[in-house]
């Protein structure tokens, strides 16, 4: 008889959550779903079950990148596989989720086949990138200098933004927004000394030069998308 695979799910959707799981079940019964809708709930079913084998996490759940909980998942369950499974198939994306070591890529329009095939593969100790994806990492393969340029690039800017204050991240996504001084300063009952202090800070922690560079770096962190 096989063994169970267990697999962590994380999606703030609890109706596609619960309907992939269903699904999925049905497609292989050997798959045994925990769930969780934030990175918080997912951090602790994490630490509650030392068995997950694999974690499927979305991009972006309540403003905060999956790649930026990827160090904190690694640190509770050191050999867990990570699969995003999210609506982007964009270069930026596709390319930070790579450079951040994933172990599968799989955009939302794949049928529940390709879903479950994913999954499978990457329980085996193997990869499996949906076709954006797949021509994407090729050309980094053969841009290699240039890709360990964008992996340190992508790297000290993580570093640097897990450096920034509660508060300071709160200013940082709010700018990303695109709301002024002013507007953030009512909004979380603050002078709007205090808020262009803030600003400064942000600015300086992570090496930002004007409004476009800052969303620019958002988009690179996973905090904000392309329309």
């Amino acid at each position: 008889m096989q063994s169970q695979l267990k697999i962590l799910f994380v999606d703030d959707h609890v109706g596609l959550r619960d309907g992939m799981k269903e699904m999925l079940k049905s497609k292989n019964p050997d798959f045994n779903f925990v769930c969780a809708r934030d990175y918080e709930t997912a951090l602790e079913a994490l630490k509650n079950n030392p068995d997950l084998q694999i974690a499927i996490l979305d991009l972006n759940l309540d403003g905060k990148s999956g790649l930026e909980i990827i160090p904190e998942i690694k640190k509770i369950n050191s050999s867990i596989s990570i699969m995003i499974y999210t609506m982007f198939n964009d270069v930026i994306h596709i390319q930070n989720a790579l450079l951040n070591g994933v172990q599968g890529y799989v955009t939302k329009d794949a049928t529940i086949d390709e879903v479950a095939l994913a999954i499978t593969t990457i329980s085996k100790g193997n990869s499996y990138y949906n076709k954006a994806a797949t021509e994407i990492m090729q050309s980094l393969l053969t841009k290699k200098g240039r890709a360990n340029d964008i992996a340190n690039d992508l790297s000290y800017l993580f570093e640097n933004y897990k450096d920034l204050s509660a508060k300071e991240r709160e200013i940082f996504i709010l700018l990303s927004q695109n709301m002024e001084i002013i507007d953030i300063a009512r909004k979380l009952g603050k002078s709007e000394k205090t808020v262009i202090n803030q600003r400064t800070a942000v600015y300086s922690k992570l090496d930002i030069k004007d409004r476009h560079d800052l969303l620019e770096k958002a988009k690179l962190l996973g905090l904000i998308y392309d329309k």
